[in-house]
């Protein structure tokens, strides 16, 4: 049997810690909203927190990202020599979420191991990615992992367990020891977490790891940065060292795609500072595409204020999305502009009021096709889908050395 997914040693801060300042949202949420990670700042300060050992996106271009990578680094490297962390050894995490709409999402943290994952467009492995990346964002994440000590995971891995017997059945096995039980930062729900190891654990495990394929859901560019990183450490390394060095795994959480408040969500797209009539280049220059709401994938947009419709005919939701996506690359190439990639309506919508901006809102996704739809046709385009809106993503919580 494949051996995909491991239990680990995971890493988790003393009891006394205040995690709710620990505990920080995904570093590629918010990009566009300076604001919101300044209220984190002003939150966390001085505090240990993972806002300290992470780059959030929103910094790109706006710091010096060599010297934020090095500064990450000490301060992991401190956090473990002050003895900041309580090791969970040999361990799966089961997780409940609570979202802020009141229903809870579950899943197990784990590790991958970076051996089995290829990131190959086309890969047949049993453990594939989902999306085309970006390569921009690549180098700082890379960087940062290359001389990291620690790892701290918001990868979703998603499973395809229609009956529910994995992830779900956790509760049923008995008492576990609970780990943590607190709110999140910024009205973004509860976070309860459950220790599970032994024979428990190897069920769990196994369970997963007889799977035929596995999906990464959330949190692609990380492991394409983990897998890159393992790859330039293992060429130093001798065989029996590749075998279990720690950077071999990464820690990530795994969820069922059927699980009722896993909702996948569009990842919607806005180009500011935009130059000439957008959306008439791109009817005018595609066949099958037409102004108004009708038979295909209807995608709307706000062009400078004004809101409208456009529907793409004869086209699976992925060429749909590959379709839009190739012209707004072109045309910024072609015009100048900068395009963001954003989780969720109203964020979206307030970003359209900034000047000379078109906001286009992505279709949906269905769950019963995203599987049958990699496995068939290889992976979507770049920034196609999350897992829910933007404050229900992962947080930076948990934690492994590497």
């Amino acid at each position: 049997m494949q051996t995909i997914f491991n239990k680990a040693d995971i890493l988790l801060p003393k009891r006394n810690a205040d995690l709710t300042k620990w505990t920080v949202i995904a570093c590629d949420q918010f990009t566009s909203d300076h604001d919101f990670w300044g209220r984190v700042e002003a939150l966390v300060g001085d505090e240990p927190s993972t806002l300290h050992m992470i780059m959030p996106e929103a910094w790109l271009g706006r710091v010096d990202e060599a010297s934020r990578a090095k500064e990450i680094n000490q301060t992991m490297a401190k956090y473990v020599q002050d003895d900041v962390f309580r090791r969970v050894d040999d361990s799966l995490i089961y997780v409940e979420r609570t979202l802020r709409n009141g229903q809870v999402r579950r899943g197990i943290v784990g590790a991958i191991d970076l051996e089995q994952y290829d990131v190959s467009p086309d890969s047949g492995s049993a453990l594939r990615a989902t999306e085309r990346i970006i390569a921009s964002r690549l180098p700082a994440r890379v960087e940062i992992r290359r001389d990291a000590v620690i790892e701290l995971p918001h990868v979703l891995i998603l499973i395809d367990d229609p009956a529910e017997q994995i992830i779900e059945a956790i509760p049923q096995m008995g008492d576990l020891e609970l780990l943590y039980d607190f709110e999140l930062m910024e009205n973004c729900g509860h976070l309860k977490g459950y220790r599970l190891t032994g024979d428990k654990a190897d069920k769990v495990a196994a369970a997963i790891n007889a799977l035929p394929v596995i999906l990464v859901g959330d949190g692609n560019h990380s492991l394409v940065a983990a897998k890159m990183a393992w790859d330039e450490k293992k060429a130093d390394l001798s065989e029996a060292e590749r075998a279990h060095h720690p950077a071999r795994y990464a820690l990530v959480e795994i969820n069922n795609v059927h699980e009722a408040s896993l909702e996948i969500e569009p990842i919607h797209r806005i180009v500011f500072d935009v130059k000439g009539d957008m959306i008439d280049a791109f009817v005018s220059g595609n066949d099958g595409v037409a102004l108004g709401e009708g038979d295909g994938y209807v995608v709307r947009y706000i062009d400078r204020g004004t809101a409208g419709a456009f529907t793409i005919s004869d086209r699976t939701v992925g060429e749909t999305i590959d379709l839009l996506q190739t012209f707004l690359d072109a045309y910024v190439e072609a015009n100048g502009g900068e395009i963001d990639y954003i989780h969720g309506d109203a964020e979206l919508t307030e970003l359209a009021a900034k000047p000379e901006s078109v906001a286009f809102f992505m279709p949906q996704i269905e769950k019963p096709d995203l599987f049958k739809s990699v496995v068939k046709g290889g992976v979507f385009p770049k920034k196609s889908f999350s897992m829910g809106e933007g404050a229900d993503k992962r947080h930076y919580l948990e934690c492994k050395n590497i």
